[in-house]
């Protein structure tokens, strides 16, 4: 199973990231196989932390939840919320084998589905693959639907995507089949930076 998780900082703790990275980094370098892309989320001028971002394939429910329990910024209160969801993993490709170029720039773009939006979901499905495609060999990371629990209904989006500017992505977004026809109840758009040590792909 695929799962996709975000970990929301605790801005009233931001020490406590620096002060456990390194336990984090081997922590998570004890996982790499379980790895589809992983990094933090900044705001736009890349000076704050806002959160974790992972895409992992375990087992279950159960493995996951324990992976993330025994996870050394969790543990040690860095996060203030923890969200773990079913998630489809569209592309092949892992983050380690995305071409990265100096000073581009890179984005979460996690969507959150309205109630009962699935099945116009399911109409709207090929037209939202066929614009994803365009931009599936050198902007995304990684992409893929957001489930239910049961990793059965559509219940969002979360996407890993190189573009030059927030402006560009907005334009994106603008113009994505389900963002136009109102899929999204909120459309969350953050700075992403590559997780691991400095010089390393991960």
């Amino acid at each position: 199973m695929h799962f996709h998780i975000q970990l929301i900082d605790n801005p009233e703790y931001p020490e406590r990231r620096a002060r456990y990275r390194e336990a984090h980094w081997e922590y998570f370098e004890s996982h790499k196989d379980h790895f589809v892309a992983r990094g933090a989320t900044l705001t736009d001028d890349m000076e704050t932390y806002l959160s974790s971002v992972i895409f992992v394939e375990f087992d279950d429910w159960e493995t996951v939840r324990y992976f993330i329990d025994n996870e050394p910024l969790n543990q040690n209160g860095v996060y203030k919320k923890v969200a773990i969801s079913c998630w489809h993993k569209a592309l092949e490709r892992c983050q380690i084998d995305f071409p990265r170029e100096e000073g581009q720039s890179y984005w979460y773009i996690r969507g959150f589905g309205r109630p009962n939006a699935s099945s116009r979901r399911d109409e709207l499905l090929e037209l939202h693959r066929n614009y994803f495609s365009a931009y599936d060999e050198n902007n995304f990371i990684t992409r893929g639907a957001v489930l239910d629990d049961a990793g059965e209904k559509w219940t969002g989006s979360a996407n890993l995507i190189a573009l030059p500017s927030r402006a560009q992505v907005d334009n994106f977004m603008a113009n994505e089949p389900f963002y136009m026809n109102g899929l999204y109840d909120r459309v969350l758009i953050e700075r992403f930076k590559f997780g691991g040590r400095a010089n390393q792909i991960v």
